[in-house]
């Protein structure tokens, strides 16, 4: 029996026995290291075939695959030799969950988001030709992705100036949520054909079978093959952009792949489409591959912060005709299930189209309809402008509701929330709320309905501890939670409240609302001040306050460093930045200490 798994595995030498024998074992390994770790387990069992016949035509020593979703990487990092690596998934010690040039140089890039794959595997392209180098180029890009814009910036590019590049689409009809739009349909129709792609397969067999004049006359049945695609299929729109277009094929089958590829370096740009199954080899996840896309290793029960949003949506839309909710592709993700089966009229995902999204709601906002964007903090980063632009300097009653804020943890350096304040705090007109609870979510998501302003909502992704019963908010001051009469004052956000209550010998403030900052409440303030944020303090909240006194007043800021942190576990990573009663207990102790000595108390 073959080791499948050793370091030094050469798929090249490999039968298509062989190779189909390791596409099995791929596959337990996978399921394996989900089982244990968590992960994305869906689209990694759909890209095994494609990823092994990519690896058996390409030369990796040279040659780059650049994954458009990274979480399609785990087979491409087996056959890398990061097997051990696997072992501890999205762990400290372990492999990340995306590409990664620290494990190995077969990965160019960190690639976290969606659409922006064919960007970078174009530049990677034009620098091999400007420095004379014979390295060919792979973009392997879901369907999904087709929904970003950035995707047709660089497929227009590549039309005008032609580069040694192959884009391999994988389509599996699923993203995260079901695609939705024009180029989803367009798939469709591609999809359903399946009758010509089978022809297609019989027919090659069948001529390359007859001795000796096989391959001339399957030469010379090209023309026929594209007459008969265009029957089929009409004008590719990849030829549209002088991209040649192949397929499509079935993404499954690890000989027509690799025989396609081969074809497709010798004459790229080329575009080859692949149907594959998402979950393929697991039935449940082929059933729901929704839901088996990220699988966690543990299950609770609690209620998430995500869920209570998507519940006081539901609520306010029963009230509120006007109410309506955009997603881009994080229906589940955002808690918006619930909301789009009973409001299908007032729920639009947009797919992975965030830019779109939050000029969308700018529309919806001008036209007297009140939109909520239910958006991860990491996703919302690549609709800067929009926000400033169309929203912030428009002055529109947006509401972003911005999920995952904060640490996440195993997803990684791509994932991390921790920017959001910093960047929408440097906007004119926009309000941003720090819920510290699922009730004090609830009710800011109803005033917010009410604001007549840009608001931004960031909570994280955990569970719900109430802390105590939030009354209803009508404004953006803040409020006390424990009076100690003490010198020293904890301005606590978001989730960091709970961790601030536990702190003795120091007042303790809900800072609920980051911007506008309550100047009242701190001009009433005596002594040090001390700032707690689940984000990064250049720019941050503590950043904001410090600048406000102009350094007339001590701020001991405590937040994340300059850095991206690839911490897979958000304990560690709040220890490491010091967001612990354990830390703040200690600044708290000596900074006592320290005005009793300046007082001589």
């Amino acid at each position: 029996m073959t080791d499948f798994f050793s370091d030094n595995i050469d798929v090249k030498k490999l039968s298509y026995n062989e190779l189909n024998e390791l596409a099995n074992s791929l596959r337990k390994r996978i399921i394996s290291v989900t089982q244990k770790n968590g992960g994305h387990l869906a689209s990694n069992l759909g890209a095994v075939e494609l990823t092994i016949a990519l690896h058996k035509v390409l030369d990796l020593d040279k040659d780059y695959i650049v994954w458009d979703v990274g979480h399609q990487c785990y087979a491409h990092k087996f056959l890398t030799g990061r097997g051990e690596l696997m072992k501890n998934l999205r762990h400290d010690g372990g492999a990340s969950g995306f590409p990664s040039p620290a494990e190995s140089p077969s990965d160019p890039f960190i690639t976290g988001h969606s659409g922006n794959s064919l960007s970078l595997a174009l530049g990677l392209a034009r620098a091999n030709e400007l420095l004379s180098g014979d390295r060919h180029v792979v973009a392997v890009v879901g369907d999904g992705a087709f929904t970003s814009g950035e995707i047709y910036e660089a497929l227009n590019d590549l039309g005008e100036k032609k580069a040694k590049l192959t884009i391999i689409l994988n389509d599996n009809g699923m993203s995260i949520s079901p695609n939705v739009g024009a180029i989803s349909r367009y798939f469709n129709k591609l999809r359903i054909n399946k009758d010509f792609v089978k022809y297609k397969t019989r027919l090659k067999s069948g001529v390359l079978g007859l001795p000796f004049v096989g391959k001339t006359i399957f030469s010379g049945m090209r023309a026929i093959k594209n007459a008969i695609k265009k029957r089929y299929y009409g004008n590719s729109f990849f030829d549209k952009f002088g991209i040649r277009y192949y397929g499509p094929y079935d993404g499954h089958d690890i000989k027509t792949i690799s025989d396609a590829l081969s074809v497709a370096k010798a004459e790229s740009p080329a575009i080859i489409h692949l149907l594959t199954q998402k979950g393929k080899g697991v039935l449940a996840a082929q059933l729901r591959p929704d839901i088996f896309h990220g699988v966690s290793s543990g299950c609770n029960e609690e209620k998430s912060f995500s869920l209570v949003a998507g519940e006081t949506l539901c609520s306010l839309a029963a009230e509120y005709d006007n109410l309506v909710a955009v997603t881009a592709a994080m229906t589940d993700g955002t808690g918006l299930g619930v909301f789009a089966k009973e409001y299908p009229d007032r729920f639009f995902d947009v797919a992975i189209a965030e830019q779109h999204a939050v000029s969308l709601c700018a529309g919806f906002a001008k036209g007297g309809v009140k939109p909520f964007f239910c958006v991860y903090s990491t996703f919302l980063q690549r609709a800067f402008d929009q926000v400033l632009h169309d929203v912030c300097i428009n002055d529109l009653p947006v509401v972003f509701l911005i999920d995952r804020a904060g640490m996440v943890g195993a997803d990684g350096v791509t994932h991390q929330g921790v920017f959001d304040i910093s960047y929408l705090s440097l906007m004119p007109n926009m309000t941003i709320g720090t819920p510290c609870d699922g009730s004090e979510l609830t009710e800011m998501i109803k005033f917010a309905y009410s604001y007549d302003k840009p608001i931004a909502i960031r909570y994280p992704k955990s569970y719900v501890r109430e802390l105590r019963k939030c009354e209803k908010i009508d404004s953006t001051e803040w409020k006390v939670l424990k009076d100690e009469k003490s010198p020293i004052t904890i301005l606590a956000t978001g989730k960091t409240v709970e961790i601030a209550l536990g702190v003795e010998g120091a007042n303790v403030v809900n800072a609920r609302f980051i911007k506008p900052l309550d100047v009242k409440f701190l001009n009433k303030i005596k002594g040090t001040i001390v700032t707690v944020e689940d984000n990064v303090l250049l720019g941050g909240f503590g950043y904001s306050v410090s600048a406000y006194f102009g350094g007339s007043k001590r701020v001991v800021a405590i937040g994340h460093r300059d850095e991206f942190s690839d911490e897979r576990n958000c304990s560690f990573a709040l220890e490491k930045s010091g967001i612990t009663k354990k830390n703040i207990q200690n600044i708290v102790n000596t900074e006592l200490k320290r005005l009793e000595k300046q007082f001589e108390i």
